[in-house]
């Protein structure tokens, strides 16, 4: 119970502290959602989201277009793939079970690890030119508690314990950092 408890905890603070940071982005007064049709020099054509409605913007030469995060969760795993780049964070049981025995992972990748999933029939030679991601960064914490009410987030190979809320702004800032890095 405890274990469900705190990997439910852990998962919920990552997940509240991840996806809207990258909301929070697109949420800015002027903006508007819908699908790319075309970009040119100095000139995007967009429609509305159900692709009706086509109208162009001026846009200046630096300008970069942000994608929305795919956000894929289970009961032991996170995954959030922005662009070229995601962040996957997964809980690792041990035989024994207790949370004491259990790790968690987080990794910051490049490349594609949310696949898209195709619609209808899927054939295994289509995914013939699929590149595999490479690890940026990736860490091993333990659960670190005095108590119930007193917990954290310890590196495996010894150091001070964070929160999940730290933990989570600090996963955030190195997704945005590879992003930024890895951005075409």
């Amino acid at each position: 119970m405890v274990r469900r408890t705190l990997l439910a905890l852990a998962a919920v603070a990552f997940v509240a502290w991840t996806v809207p940071v990258f909301a929070e982005e697109e949420e800015k007064a002027g903006t508007h959602e819908g699908k790319i049709v075309k970009i040119e020099a100095g000139k995007l054509t967009m429609s509305d989201k159900d692709g009706k409605n086509e109208h162009t913007h001026a846009i200046p030469a630096d300008a970069k277009i942000t994608e929305e995060p795919v956000v894929r969760r289970s009961p032991a795993r996170c995954l959030v793939q922005l662009g070229p780049v995601a962040l996957t964070v997964a809980w690792l049981q041990r035989a024994q079970g207790t949370v004491a025995d259990g790790e968690l992972l987080i990794v910051v990748w490049r490349g594609e690890v949310a696949v898209r999933t195709p619609q209808g029939f899927e054939r295994a030679h289509q995914h013939s030119g699929a590149t595999s991601a490479t690890a940026l960064w990736e860490t091993v914490l333990m659960v670190s508690a005095q108590s119930e009410t007193q917990w954290g987030w310890a590196p495996a190979v010894g150091g001070d314990a964070v929160s999940s809320a730290a933990l989570a702004r600090h996963c955030v800032d190195r997704l945005r950092a590879a992003h930024a890095e890895c951005a075409p």
